[in-house]
């Protein structure tokens, strides 16, 4: 396999020349019609980003109720940030409203503005680096269990990144005793999200929302069973005389600044649910992902291999070691291009306004598919490629924020970027330092938009632990 030399601070590399194309959907040439349309948004809605929201830059669609995918640079960041004003979260509201409620993903204005300032301090640097002993500990926790199973055994890697990465959020932001939450929250998520592709569906052609739904009863108890896992975990750290400075005492004592009240209950438990279901899922799926590439590339993995024994020298992966694991970061960021954890959001406009040349009426739904930016055939040097050389520092400076948005982009950009990427590194260190992994006979998942990007068919992959 032909190679490329990279020269780093910490050590001398030959890295892979990229040769891989992993597994993508393949765009439909032609816009859809309607009835296709329906078909495949709710089986996955990247099914129905056609072929040109890949290679231009403003693509109109629908009828009666209009949309456009936008993929430009300048015009996203017009829409996420210069005309911010002029566009509201409306269909992920209207989605995820009735199960986050208003919390800080599901929020605007002033309402937004300081859940956001109240969580803040809990994801500066230096609080996060305390972090990094938990993601190793519960990693080899992980490959403990792996290794019990005989060598070469499959396992299901999403299934096992989800737990994990729980155990995680679970042990640092927002601790709980209560061991059963996981398995819940595993369970409903599930639920709530297969119903996900009607519900997307309904917000998006503005239909009643009293109008019937295929599982719209499994959606309900879903959403049920969540609020009250937390709500029992809300009260069970009532009932705790001692207080830790976590998420979730931070949270408890927030007090609105214009009115100096509380978070009420409903609100803890909008925050509380978003920051559990954010906090873990979206990096389940980026080391998912990354995992389902390594296995696909032994060269890829033989480097990182070598990294992480150079830098860690045998030990356990420390805080002092995140920044130098550089080549490993990069394959976690190519690993979020080709396979963004969020792969679309839209907006939609509240007040008449123009885009560059294009005029934007009031309520006309502008998506962003992450997915298709992330491909798109203008922007990115053979983007089918997985090729993670394409963030070598002196590369990722000239990638714009509105080109490579795995965590969005603007003011409202994820605000635990940074959790995610030292949890991510930690832990993929931790297991590439004893484990490999190979893919399945005869599997190949299908990338399904599910609100976070989830592997159809599942994730089994071969490991072995040394």
């Amino acid at each position: 396999m032909p190679t490329i030399a990279l020269a780093s601070s910490e050590t001398s590399a030959r890295l892979p020349a990229p040769w891989l194309v992993p597994a993508h959907i393949k765009p439909p040439a032609k816009p859809l019609n309607r009835l296709a349309f329906v078909a495949k948004f709710v089986r996955n809605p990247l099914l129905v980003v056609p072929q040109a929201a890949y290679e231009q830059d403003f693509v109109p669609f629908g009828g009666r109720t209009p949309a456009v995918w936008i993929t430009e640079p300048s015009l996203i960041k017009a829409v996420l940030l210069d005309q911010r004003d002029k566009f509201q979260k409306l269909l992920q509201i209207r989605i995820l409203g009735p199960l986050l409620g208003k919390g800080i993903l599901t929020s605007e204005g002033a309402e937004w503005k300081w859940q956001r300032q109240t969580s803040a301090p809990m994801f500066r640097h230096h609080e996060l680096m305390t972090f990094v002993p938990t993601f190793v500990k519960a990693t080899g926790e992980l490959l403990a269990r792996w290794s019990s199973a005989p060598q070469g055994s499959t396992h299901e890697i999403e299934r096992d990144m989800t737990r994990v990465t729980f155990d995680v959020i679970s042990a640092t932001l927002l601790p709980s005793a209560d061991a059963t939450v996981g398995a819940a929250v595993e369970h409903s998520t599930g639920l709530f999200q297969r119903a996900g592709g009607w519900s997307a569906l309904y917000a998006i052609a503005n239909a009643p929302k009293w109008l019937p739904k295929p599982g719209r009863r499994a959606q309900r108890q879903a959403i049920h069973n969540l609020r009250s896992s937390v709500a029992a975990m809300l009260r069970e750290r009532r009932e705790v005389a001692q207080e830790r400075d976590d998420l979730m005492h931070r949270l408890m004592r927030a007090t609105d600044p214009e009115t100096g009240a509380p978070m009420n209950e409903e609100q803890l438990i909008d925050n509380l649910l978003t920051f559990y279901l954010a906090g873990h899922d979206t990096t389940a799926k980026a080391l998912t992902w990354t995992l389902f590439l390594l296995a696909q590339s032994p060269e890829w993995t033989s480097v990182l291999k070598d990294e992480i024994a150079h830098v860690t020298s045998g030990t356990l992966v420390t805080a002092e070691h995140i920044d130098r694991l550089v080549l490993t970061q990069q394959v976690i960021k190519e690993s979020m291009r080709i396979y963004p954890p969020v792969p679309m959001m839209s907006r939609q406009a509240v007040a008449d306004t123009m885009l560059g040349p294009h005029a934007i009426q009031a309520g006309m739904s502008v998506f962003i598919p992450i997915y298709a930016l992330h491909r798109h055939r203008a922007r990115w040097h053979n983007p089918d490629l997985f090729d993670p050389t394409r963030f070598a520092p002196d590369k990722e400076a000239g990638i714009s924020r509105y080109q490579y948005m795995p965590f969005g982009a603007g003011p409202r950009i994820c605000i635990g970027m940074a959790f995610a990427m030292i949890e991510a590194t930690a832990m993929l260190a931790t297991m590439l330092q004893s484990a490999r992994f190979g893919v399945a006979d005869g599997h190949e998942p299908v990338p399904t938009a599910r609100v976070t990007l989830s592997p159809g068919g599942g994730m089994p992959l071969k490991v072995w632990v040394e």
